[in-house]
């Protein structure tokens, strides 16, 4: 008789993130190699030592990706916290003991990092906004630059609840820590 084996969803949400992992590293390099190379492109064109093959580049290139290429670092960045806090939570899980204090902070830590991508697109949304107007370009329905900040309540609930839910493991370890030093 084969024994078949079993792959339970934390085998499989824990390879998923290991592969998120690695896929986030590779547009974190690929995204700071031309984040560096849009510096140095601005940093060639304010001196004027600009050659003729680099003034043959589209122009949305330099003017909207490059300013946008910084705040999309730090957006993977704060993906890569997120990713690897899930991680080391996964971690405990696999080795059969979740319910450590250690996990607690990740989840804080993840809550935070949710805002700040949060606050990040937000400011995404801004530099876009303004740079589509100081280069002459037409914004969405019409040429004047409105606010219409949209905010994500789904994400911000989900930073309250993980904030309360961190605090409850952080009580719900510490209680276990209290039953286990009891006869």
């Amino acid at each position: 008789m084969t024994r078949t084996r079993r792959v339970s969803l934390v085998a499989i949400l824990k390879w998923a993130l290991d592969i998120a992992w690695y896929v986030l590293w590779a547009l974190l390099v690929l995204t700071a190699i031309a984040t560096a190379g849009m510096l140095g492109l601005a940093l060639i064109d304010f001196v004027g030592l600009v050659p003729e093959a680099l003034n043959r580049l589209p122009d949305w290139i330099g003017r909207y990706h490059g300013i946008l290429l910084p705040l999309f670092v730090l957006e993977i960045i704060v993906l890569m916290i997120i990713t690897d806090r899930l991680r080391r939570m996964f971690a405990t899980l696999i080795a059969g003991d979740p319910f450590v204090p250690e996990n607690a902070g990740h989840l804080r830590v993840i809550a935070v990092a949710i805002g700040v991508y949060q606050l990040v697109a937000y400011a995404a949304q801004g530099v876009l906004a303004m740079a589509l107007t100081l280069f002459g370009q037409p914004v969405e329905g019409g040429v004047e630059l409105s606010v219409n900040l949209d905010l994500n309540l789904g994400a911000w609930f989900a930073v309250v609840a993980l904030l309360v839910l961190s605090e409850v493991f952080r009580e719900g370890a510490r209680m276990r820590q209290e039953q286990k030093l009891t006869i």
